[in-house]
């Protein structure tokens, strides 16, 4: 079996629902020539976080009838793209933990090097904090939705 360029080049695909769709996310529509996405939404959570940054949104549905809303989103988002980066932060932590110990020549150093890489600890400290902050922020955009 042959892989192409494209699919070795491909995400990662989430769990499929038992209706088809990745768990969460609608279904994607035929490829129609070059453009394999027709609806506009970006698939993956990142890129959405994003978009959301640098591009005008529509605020939905009950959300549209809380006053002074655009403040409260803009900090929310930011407290979600941090949360994200600090997540990737120990994701890559992670992968090198990985790629380390499945090395043919993986030494003791480079173990010792991961194991006293305190700076993955400090984007755990990173992540706890935004985390806590978005959750706050979620909570109070909650309490003014009645």
């Amino acid at each position: 079996m042959t892989i192409s360029a494209d699919a070795a080049r491909a995400e990662p695909t989430l769990p499929q629902s038992s209706t088809g769709a990745a768990a969460g996310t609608p279904t994607p529509e035929p490829a129609t020539g070059g453009e394999r996405r027709t609806s506009g939404r970006r698939g993956r959570a990142r890129d959405r976080l994003l978009d959301r940054g640098s591009q005008p949104s529509v605020v939905p549905g009950e959300l549209s009838r809380v006053r002074d809303i655009e403040n409260t989103l803009l900090f929310i988002d930011d407290d979600l793209r941090e949360t994200a980066l600090a997540m990737t932060r120990i994701e890559d932590y992670l992968t090198r933990a990985l790629q380390t110990l499945e090395s043919p020549d993986v030494r003791r150093e480079h173990v010792v090097a991961l194991a006293q890489d305190a700076v993955v600890l400090d984007h755990l400290d990173a992540l706890s904090e935004t985390l806590e902050s978005l959750r706050r922020r979620l909570g109070k955009l909650s309490s003014t939705m009645r």
